[in-house]
């Protein structure tokens, strides 16, 4: 019998765990995380504590959703599950944090053509500097347009979420991980190269932030570094810092961002004319969006691989 179990600490431990994920959770591995804001979920509910269980909950799930450790429908599914539950246990600002969260993984999964439901969040005061809800409004904003692929508005968001977010939460360096890759887009099309110091910054910081989060920044700072090589025709560092990325967000067990490392060296090997290498990498992004459950970023590498076939590439 453990210590919770034999004096009853189960409400305590949640209330422990769940402020150990606000205040240091970022530096363990995300998965791992999950894991025990499960624990804290089902302790706060068997303890009669709802209200620290739903926190709980919208903690999970936004891990869930960062880390890719579950599947997009089945997360999806927990979410409504929850929300359900919420119908007894009445917590409107754990409600709006979870709707929140549903509208981002329907949008990821097919933009929300059939998985959306009509409630939505409400986000309060949107200039009331302690309204906190728009701290996490904005961190997805940036997830849902990232991976939608509008970078202006991806952009937009980021900046705004920078002002508000303490660079202590787990958020910040996700935000800050793609606000750099939609930067580095604006740079392959050249269209503001002065922001390229911003993207130098941005590595910086993420070097000194793999040294206490090396599971959950490596493969982000890999797959950053990746594309500034490539982007200053640095052949060799590029393809060793890709591969590097897509090893380490598979070793992580980030199926999501392993798709993304393999998409963008897809798209490398593409604008280098290595036909064989971009078919080979787009495959792998494919199969791994696939196992995410992102029918946008399935449909999306499809049309990449259908491209080789219309013009009669056969490297199989």
């Amino acid at each position: 019998m453990t210590l919770a179990e034999r004096f009853n600490l189960s409400d305590q431990m949640a209330q422990l765990s769940l402020n150990y994920t606000n205040a240091v959770g970022h530096l363990e591995w995300f998965h791992a995380g999950v894991q025990r804001l499960r624990v804290c979920f089902d302790s706060a509910l068997s303890s009669g504590n709802a209200e620290i269980g739903f926190f709980c909950a919208v903690q999970l799930v936004n891990y869930s959703i960062i880390s890719g450790e579950k599947e997009l429908t089945s997360l999806l599914k927990d979410i409504d599950y929850y929300l359900h539950l919420l119908e007894t246990y009445k917590s409107e600002v754990s409600k709006n944090y979870l709707l929140n969260s549903r509208e981002t993984v329907s949008m990821l999964i097919d933009k929300g053509e059939a998985t959306s439901i009509e409630a939505k969040e409400y986000l309060g005061d949107v200039t009331d500097p302690g309204n906190i809800i728009l701290d996490t409004f904005y961190c997805h904003q940036v997830l849902r347009n990232f991976w939608l692929g509008y970078g202006e508005r991806c952009r937009h968001f980021a900046q705004k979420g920078f002002a508000r977010i303490p660079q202590g939460k787990y958020f910040f360096h996700i935000i800050k991980f793609y606000y750099g890759l939609s930067l580095l887009e604006m740079l392959k099309k050249k269209l503001n190269s002065a922001r390229q110091k911003e993207v130098e910054e941005i590595i910086e910081s993420m070097k000194v932030a793999v040294i206490h989060a090396d599971s959950n920044i490596r493969n982000k700072l890999e797959l950053l570094q990746a594309e500034l090589h490539g982007l200053g025709a640095r052949h060799n560092e590029a393809v060793a810092l890709y591969n590097a990325a897509i090893a380490s967000a598979k070793k992580s067990k980030f199926i999501h961002e392993e798709g993304l490392a393999c998409e963008r060296a897809g798209l490398y090997y593409k604008k280098m004319g290595c036909a064989r290498d971009a078919l080979v990498h787009f495959q792998q992004a494919h199969a791994c969006y696939k196992e995410w459950g992102s029918n946008v970023k399935v449909g999306a590498i499809q049309r990449e691989l259908d491209g080789f076939n219309s013009i009669g590439t056969n490297f199989i």
